[in-house]
């Protein structure tokens, strides 16, 4: 075999956590309310002296790190990430995918992650801006590296305490929505065009829109998967600066349009900072019933009584915390969150939002002790019933 991983993970544990997350999605819990974080490459690369950018260097270097991160992950995070025997491997290039699709420039360093320069600096040049192609820019490398990916995994053993296991394969086009995916290309100055030619702007988010949409479906018709679809999750990250007012006529009608194509019965949406403010407008306005890894800054009590019981709250303890507070000072954040939240049903105790490079292993063990020793926030609402 061309690869070979051999993971340290017992299958009672995938069955359990599988169990937690099924109630999870149900708003009930086994035990406790699940864990897991939103842990990516940029936190593992410096475990294994890996320069981030050689990260990105071609399919084979991409894969074989994956392989590596994720026996990582399952041998040394506690959390209920694992529930299959099963690695699950995709082309990851942060959150850049959707600008450099639309004909965004992306820039590379060596230690930070690529992150999407303004390439439209005029009206005039938004006027001109065209559909984009669902192959283009990292869209067409995703495509061509998740092809090499899928031979990959056939000359791949994986085993779990000595069980076969398998490595999956797939790629997302898309996960940003059409406003995020504007102010990458424009940059700061698009939160004022919108007051200034909103016009012209709803013409440009129509257009990002519809290339979206034909990125996604061209996605699935390539992984043999059906066009529409029953859940999708969105990044609105750079909403939350907005007014609700605003937010509902700029972002709104464009993440709806994806919803209602690709999310008909779960939809996420993911939005760093405070929120607070816009939580009426998510739930109400785009139906919102999954808010995963949301920013820290919104208190577990606000985001409890905003949204507790209609969407299940995946977060949201403070990532500088976890890498630089204390194991009591974690410790209490999450029983906090766990208090506040857990209550409600469908709390999924994570970051909000971002595991940074350098959080110790003692952080995570923090958050699953006052998981495992506050349970359900108190056990004030039912257990699902054992199997």
């Amino acid at each position: 075999m061309r690869f070979v991983l051999n993971i340290d993970y017992p299958p009672e544990k995938m069955e359990l956590s599988r169990r937690r997350i099924a109630a999870w999605q149900k708003f009930r819990y086994v035990d406790r309310v699940p864990v897991q974080y939103c842990v990516v490459p940029r936190y593992f690369a410096p475990l294994f002296n890996l320069r981030y950018r050689d990260f990105f260097k071609d399919a084979e270097t991409h894969y074989y790190w994956q392989l590596q991160f994720a026996k990582y992950r399952f041998e040394h995070i506690p959390e209920d990430v694992c529930t299959s025997p099963a690695v699950w491997v995709c082309p990851y290039f942060d959150n850049v995918i959707p600008p450099s699709g639309h004909g965004g420039e992306i820039s590379w360093s060596g230690d930070e992650t690529p992150r999407a320069l303004p390439v439209i600096h005029s009206i005039a040049e938004m006027e001109r801006f065209e559909v984009a192609r669902p192959d283009t820019g990292l869209r067409g490398t995703a495509i061509a590296w998740w092809g090499q990916m899928k031979e990959f995994a056939t000359q791949t053993k994986v085993t779990f305490n000595g069980q076969p296991g398998r490595v999956d394969t797939g790629f997302a086009p898309g996960g940003l929505s059409p406003h995020m995916i504007a102010v990458d290309l424009v940059g700061e100055d698009f939160y004022w065009w919108i007051l200034e030619y909103p016009r012209l702007c709803h013409r440009f988010l129509q257009k990002i829109t519809q290339g979206e949409i034909a990125s996604e479906e061209h996605a699935r018709r390539l992984q043999g998967q059906p066009l529409t679809g029953d859940s999708f999750a969105l990044a609105e990250d750079s909403a939350q600066i907005m007014s609700a007012q605003q937010f509902k006529e700029f972002c709104v009608p464009y993440s709806r349009a994806l919803f209602e194509r690709f999310g008909r019965l779960d939809r996420g949406v993911h939005m760093c900072g405070d929120s607070a403010h816009l939580h009426q407008v998510l739930k109400e306005d785009l139906q919102m019933n999954m808010f995963p890894y949301f920013g820290y800054r919104v208190p577990p009590k606000v985001a409890a009584a905003n949204l507790g019981g209609v969407s299940r709250l995946t977060g949201n303890l403070n990532p500088m915390l976890l890498k630089d507070g204390s194991f009591e000072q974690v410790k209490q954040a999450a029983r906090e969150c766990i208090e506040a939240i857990a209550p409600c049903g469908g709390l999924m105790l994570a970051d909000g939002a971002n595991i940074c490079p350098g959080t110790p292993l003692r952080s995570f063990q923090a958050v699953m002790t006052a998981a495992e020793e506050y349970g359900m926030g108190g056990g004030r609402l039912p257990a699902e019933l054992p199997a």
